[in-house]
């Protein structure tokens, strides 16, 4: 039996609207290697935005068109929260 993935959910500096809703927190999903197809996990690690462009619709509720509206002030902890994934802090 396979465990769900593990979840995060990221405050939202700023809040914004969807779908007439506003949104002050996003939970993403640890990614799975599927979820990481065509993405270089140096690119994800290094936090660059093309890599979150691809990526965060796949662990989470945003869509491409939510990344190119969003606060640029947004973007950093959700970038943060998916370096973290990749680093265990367990020694």
């Amino acid at each position: 039996m396979s465990k769900a993935a593990p979840t995060v959910n990221v405050t939202l500096p700023i809040p914004f609207e969807k779908d007439g809703n506003t949104i002050t927190e996003i939970e993403l999903t640890k990614p799975c290697a599927g979820h990481l197809r065509g993405l270089n996990l140096k690119d994800i690690c290094e936090m660059d935005f093309a890599a979150a462009y691809t990526l965060l619709p796949r662990i989470s509720t945003l869509t491409e068109r939510d990344l190119l509206d969003i606060d640029v002030e947004n973007l950093a902890p959700l970038m943060v929260e998916i370096a973290g994934f990749f680093v265990n802090m367990k020694k």
